[in-house]
């Protein structure tokens, strides 16, 4: 990993006039930036910041990740071939150093803010588990970043911000996953996890094993269950995104489709800043819970529902016009139904931020 320094705050007091702490039980504070530089290739300055977020007791709370684990290595694309990137500047990266737990964000170009994960690297190039004709988007001179992947181990360091287990069956805590590939609506969990004794351990794992290094994906949520009356507090410090976010939403020609999403973004959101209506397609709608009312096992039907019919936004079938509600909140999860198609494919949503409004 890189070595980082502090430089000094850049500036960012118009984004704190939007957070209502009292609102949404989440904080928000701006430690200032950090710049990561390899042999002179690209200085980047990116800011950082803290969020927490309440998870209270007997309750499921949906979970994004709002901030992105600072980057460990910014630098410029030399060329591409295949999945194959090749960086300018010859970093000199150890073989396979940033394979499997870490992946590529794009900064600029057709491909800024799309990731894909590294499976394999020499001492200038990325191998990317992605598609080839996916890859073509990246041009020499685009600007990207290499960052690891949030684990259960990084986000919740030494049980912080959960229950602990005091035993393999008495479980206050469990974190669920879902799986973001799974066909289909109303998906069920697909891993579940809970800390135990200084570990993670997953249900139906090796009782001796950690789950520590479990991968969180940075585009989607995930469930934090107390199963007690315990509220707990999440912590996010991690690198703000000041450019786009691509999100692919899927959808499929045998049934609706549920997407799993969380929205990297430290602020609030409106539905007509977020660039989402167009995306939705016909019969596609946004799904919405209040957390601030403790339920276990939200339903869709508990949720508020938001649609757009190619001009506004409307919510639970009204016809008011409901697009200044700002509906995306940092570090919540959310469901976006895509209604059947004729094909199998997917839309991508470009969220631009709303930082200088």
């Amino acid at each position: 990993m890189q070595m980082v320094y502090r430089m000094p705050f850049p500036q960012i007091n118009f984004i704190m006039k939007r957070l209502n702490p009292a609102l949404i039980a989440t904080t928000f504070f701006w430690i200032g930036s950090l710049t990561n530089q390899v042999d002179g290739i690209e200085a980047t300055t990116n800011p950082v910041g803290v969020i927490q977020i309440s998870a209270p007791g007997n309750s499921d709370t949906l979970v994004s990740l709002p901030l992105i684990h600072p980057a460990v290595f910014n630098g410029i694309v030399g060329s591409y071939s295949g999945s194959e990137v090749t960086v300018s500047g010859s970093p000199g990266w150890t073989e396979d150093a940033w394979a499997g737990d870490h992946y590529v964000f794009g900064r600029s170009g057709s491909w800024e803010g799309h990731y894909a994960t590294i499976s394999g690297n020499t001492a200038d190039t990325l191998t990317l588990d992605i598609e080839a004709d996916t890859l073509a988007q990246i041009a020499a001179g685009d600007r990207l970043s290499i960052h690891p992947y949030w684990t259960l181990g990084t986000l919740f360091p030494g049980g912080e911000g959960v229950n602990a287990a005091t035993s393999h069956v008495t479980r206050d805590t469990e974190i669920l996953f879902q799986d973001p590939n799974a066909i289909g609506i109303n998906q069920a969990a697909d891993s579940i996890y809970y800390y135990l004794a200084g570990e993670w351990k997953k249900v139906g794992g090796d009782l001796n094993g950690d789950y520590s290094d479990t991968i969180i994906v940075p585009d989607g949520f995930f469930i934090v269950r107390h199963n007690t009356g315990t509220a707990t507090t999440i912590t996010f410090t991690g690198e703000v995104i000041m450019g786009k976010i691509a999100l692919p939403l899927l959808y499929q020609d045998i049934s609706e489709q549920d997407n799993i999403i969380g929205l990297q973004r430290p602020i609030e959101m409106t539905l007509d800043e977020s660039g989402l209506g167009t995306n939705l397609g016909s019969g596609g709608a946004l799904y919405v819970w209040d957390q601030t009312v403790s339920q276990m096992n939200r339903m869709i039907a508990n949720a508020d529902k938001y649609t757009f019919d190619g001009t506004a936004w409307r919510k639970n079938d009204g016809t008011d016009d409901v697009g200044s509600e700002e509906v995306f909140l940092p570090g919540v999860g959310f469901v976006i139904r895509q209604a059947m198609a004729a094909d199998v494919n997917e839309r991508i949503w470009i969220n631009e931020p709303n930082y200088g409004n």
